[in-house]
């Protein structure tokens, strides 16, 4: 985002009732970005369809979480960083809570990128600079934590940004980085009552140069009676034991599982038995093309629109990918694509849409 944003609109047209759904943290309540709310707004234009505006001092990457009546969102002001909790009918700021110092530019991103999370009870709130809160919903603070005090500086080329999962009892924190940092990657996890570190593993990767460094957020899966964290970046996918520090590992360059020493249970594209979940996979960049994205499809789509070489991968059910003729951006790959009725979507950073027809 090139331009500071000097006002939040959100609306609230069909959403009005506190009982409304919640949208408690990045990707919403099922943590694949799908809301059940009916009948949405489709349209909007300077009053169509907004109920307010709230002007905000600087512009921020974190998405606002909503809870009943109450909204939450990280804010920057020049050096300061903090969190807001806002009225979510009337528009008004109910408290603002300080967070860190320290705020900078880094590309198009600053420290206010990670999204905060709440569970109804109390409201958790992370800074690029390694500062993680947890506040109750009258904004007392509960406790506080130092990152990069406590595990070293980040070495993320563009800043830190990905976002705390919440997840019962614990915040998951990912720390994926390398291009600036010899430490190791690794996923961290907090109590969410006490702030305190449950558990920390590494998270170890071949990646290269640029690669090892991730702004993704993790997510949750369950299949077969289990539950799993599940961390995408530095050239592979893993997934963690929710409760234990066992690991499962999808890497590029191998597709076949097996038993390894040293924690992880198997190795491979897909743990057996298969879960119920698009598989992913990743492609060897050249030169410094990305990476490509695989999803599992049912059938192969079509592209509407085109760019540079950077091309879509999507990926069956069985390990192997096919190239979508046609399925290019040249506008850039930071925005999260969306899957709606049998179409993958994707915006480009200078607002140019992607829709991508099965058949």
């Amino acid at each position: 985002m090139r331009r500071a944003i000097r006002g939040i609109c959100l609306t609230i047209l069909a959403i009005s009732s506190v009982a409304a759904e919640n949208w408690p943290q990045w990707r919403g309540p099922g943590l694949n970005g799908i809301s059940n709310e009916k009948d949405l707004p489709v349209r909007w234009s300077r009053d169509e369809n907004v109920a307010w505006k709230l002007p905000l001092p600087s512009w921020s990457g974190a998405t606002p979480i909503i809870w009943g009546d109450r909204i939450f969102l990280n804010v920057a002001e020049k050096e300061d960083l903090s969190l807001w909790c806002v009225d979510r009918v009337k528009g008004a700021v109910l408290w603002k809570k300080h967070l860190a110092g320290g705020n900078f530019k880094i590309g198009k991103q600053n420290m206010s990128s990670p999204s905060p999370v709440t569970d109804g009870t109390n409201v958790y709130a992370m800074t690029g600079n390694g500062i993680v809160k947890g506040f109750d919903l009258a904004g007392n603070e509960l406790w506080a934590r130092d990152i990069q005090k406590d595990y070293g500086q980040f070495g993320l080329n563009w800043g830190y940004g990905s976002s705390p999962l919440l997840f019962e009892d614990a915040l998951y924190i990912q720390v994926l980085h390398g291009m600036k940092t010899r430490d190791p990657s690794y996923l961290l996890r907090i109590d969410k009552k006490t702030g305190k570190t449950v558990w920390r593993v590494e998270r170890a990767t071949e990646a290269v140069h640029e690669s090892p460094d991730s702004y993704t957020t993790p997510v949750v899966l369950r299949y077969g009676g289990k539950v799993e964290i599940v961390v995408s970046g530095g050239d592979c996918v893993t997934g963690h034991d929710a409760a234990r520090q066992w690991v499962q590992r999808a890497e590029r360059s191998q597709l076949q599982g097996h038993r390894l020493a040293g924690g992880e249970r198997w190795r491979g594209l897909y743990p057996h038995p298969r879960p119920p979940l698009a598989g992913v996979s990743r492609r060897r960049p050249r030169g410094h093309h990305p990476d490509a994205l695989a999803l599992g499809v049912s059938k192969w789509p079509r592209c509407s629109d085109t760019g540079d070489r950077r091309d879509i991968f999507l990926h069956r059910q069985r390990p192997r990918c096919r190239v979508v003729p046609g399925c290019q951006n040249g506008q850039g790959n930071l925005g999260t694509p969306a899957h709606p009725q049998g179409h993958l979507q994707r915006i480009a950073s200078a607002g140019r849409w992607q829709n991508l027809h099965h058949g």
